[in-house]
């Protein structure tokens, strides 16, 4: 079964998801989700998480960006083939935290 969560107007849920699975993965995506940019992260990467200062509240999912986060990057993969990345890729993975 694929597990996987979409974080689109909750930072308290996302965030306490970020908490619950440091091993995870996030991709971070701007609402309605264009295949041009879905960037993959760690869990415990300081730019999307509790760590970056620069994000006012709500900033992570309830404004322009939408999280989706799962335990490993298979998962992932699945989520980005049903949602336009045909070939189950990444635009990108980050280079901060290089998953």
């Amino acid at each position: 079964m694929v597990e996987f969560q979409e974080f689109t107007n909750g930072d308290t849920a996302y965030l306490r998801w970020l908490d619950q699975h440091p091993a995870g993965y996030v991709i971070n995506t701007p609402r309605g989700r264009p295949t041009s940019y879905m960037l993959l992260h760690r869990a415990t990467c300081w730019t999307i998480g509790p760590k970056n200062r620069n994000v006012p509240p709500g900033g992570f999912t309830e404004r322009d960006y939408i999280k989706v986060c799962a335990e490993d990057v298979a998962t992932l993969r699945v989520w980005t083939q049903a949602n336009g990345r045909t070939d189950g890729s990444f635009s990108k993975v980050c280079a901060i935290c290089s998953p």
